[in-house]
């Protein structure tokens, strides 16, 4: 500096050089800081990973869901991985959960790489915080990874057996293009068929979860199976002795069954051959059966403590000595055997196994030729006093039953469901239908001229109510 001639105080052109120049070096620095973005505060995470790829610089970004929430600043390698040093926003840091995690990626195949986190399904309720270190997951797939294996496939492949190989192939397929466009043709009609089936392909696939959920729960179980089975099989191979003296004894026991049943074998299918119609019987008649034994087992624990049978040595009973009936005469006697009367005509319970329960007993008609009268009581509601003898139609000359009794005529069937009982009022005092289907009384007949009234018409009688 230097005093001009009024006594101003002048800068040098040396010092305004200087202090131009530091100036500029300022401002390349502060725009050199801006670009690097050193004036920004940030939150400085780790992230470990194997290894970084080609591309991966400092400056990449870092994104979480797509949005950039800071930058790589260094990458350090370490020891049998490498180290990143991400400067997170602290502006988008309160978005990022404690337990995100982390993959290095690739924008394109030849792009470079950039980090990006990944939010959790269960989010930690505390922010990531700074120092925190981050393990990535992976990282993508680059060009040089593929053909430095390709390279080192190449080298441990023996030019002269590929050669052997692709000439043996050559030789396969030389003349064989039609047949290779007929499979071609055919392939492609099975996959145009299995597209119209690929909905139900894809339910099958998706049933066989539940198959494997089902396997992966009984796995313990099949595994304990499989050690049974190989203790199972230590102890076969220990015995291995006495299985062998085992066997030969199976075998001379089979042997003596040969030679004994041997000789007696067409007596043997015979005796089967004639019990073919005896178990057909019985199996036509097996519900009957069954019932008649297990009525029979009910009635015996019902009547054993009347009977005074219940302590197996005692047993009550009421006798008295009557005279014979004429004797049994062969083949006069023989009865009719035609009675049907089951379900369809075929052989029923009836009110068995269980009386008690199945009651009333429904009528049942038979033909055995031992019904020529009133043998069956149809209404069970209705007593029925009266004396009958049956025993006459069982002689020589048969008879037809004794049957005694008072009253009108015999109980009949109800003809339909409400219908009234038998000889049960049907009217009222003032002729009011008492059930229904009873038609209306008649009207009172009025007197004649003589003075004399005509018998009045009460209502259809029981049998002919509908």
């Amino acid at each position: 500096m230097r005093l001009g001639r009024r006594g101003n105080v002048r800068i040098t052109s040396g010092w305004a050089a200087s202090i131009l120049v530091a100036v500029v070096i300022l401002l390349m620095l502060v725009s050199f800081g801006a670009f690097n973005q050193s004036f920004i505060p940030t939150v400085p995470v780790t992230l470990m990973s194997d290894r970084s790829g080609l591309v991966m610089e400092p400056y990449a970004k870092v994104k979480l869901r797509g949005v950039q929430v800071g930058r790589v600043a260094t990458v350090s390698s370490e020891p049998g991985q490498v180290a990143l040093r991400l400067d997170i926003d602290p502006d988008q840091i309160k978005y990022i959960p404690a337990n995100v995690a982390a993959r290095i990626n690739a924008t394109s195949l030849f792009g470079g790489k950039f980090v990006e986190l990944i939010y959790p399904s269960d989010p930690s309720p505390r922010p990531l915080s700074a120092g925190a270190v981050l393990r990535s997951q992976n990282v993508a797939i680059e060009v040089n990874t593929v053909f430095e294996n390709l390279v080192n496939l190449i080298k441990t492949t023996d030019p002269a057996k590929l050669n052997a190989v692709l000439t043996a192939l050559a030789e396969g397929v030389r003349g064989q293009g039609e047949r290779i466009g007929e499979s071609i043709t055919d392939s492609n009609e099975v996959l145009l068929a299995l597209n119209s089936r690929t909905d139900t392909i894809r339910r099958d696939w998706q049933a066989l979860t539940s198959v494997s959920d089902t396997y992966s729960a009984a796995a313990p179980n099949i595994i304990d199976t499989l050690s049974a089975a190989s203790t199972t099989s230590i102890t076969v191979t220990t015995q291995a002795k006495q299985l062998d003296a085992l066997l030969l004894a199976t075998i001379g026991v089979s042997r003596s069954g040969v030679n004994l049943l041997g000789q007696s074998k067409d007596n043997l299918v015979e005796a089967i051959n004639l019990l073919e119609p005896t178990t057909n019987l019985l199996m036509k008649y097996n519900p009957e059966l069954t019932c008649l034994l297990v009525g029979t087992d009910k009635s015996v624990q019902v009547f054993s403590p009347v009977t005074g049978g219940q302590n197996g040595k005692s047993l009550i009973l009421d006798a008295q000595v009557l005279l014979g009936a004429d004797p049994y005469r062969y083949p006069d006697n023989l009865p009719i055997v035609a009675a049907k009367g089951g379900p369809g005509g075929k052989p029923g319970c009836g009110s068995l196994p269980d009386v008690s329960k199945n009651w009333p007993v429904r009528q049942l008609i038979t033909d055995t030729g031992f019904g020529t009268g009133l043998d069956y009581r149809p209404n069970p509601g209705i007593g029925f006093p009266g004396w009958a003898d049956y025993l006459p139609v069982t002689r020589a000359v048969p008879e037809p039953p004794s049957i005694r009794y008072p009253g009108g005529p015999a109980p009949g069937p109800i003809q339909y469901p409400g219908a009234p009982p038998y000889g049960a009022p049907q009217y009222g005092p003032d002729g009011t239908p008492l059930y229904p289907g009873v038609p209306p009384a008649s009207a009172p007949t009025p007197p004649s001229p003589d003075g004399v009234t005509p018998p009045a018409q009460a209502g259809p009688s029981p049998a002919a109510a509908p």
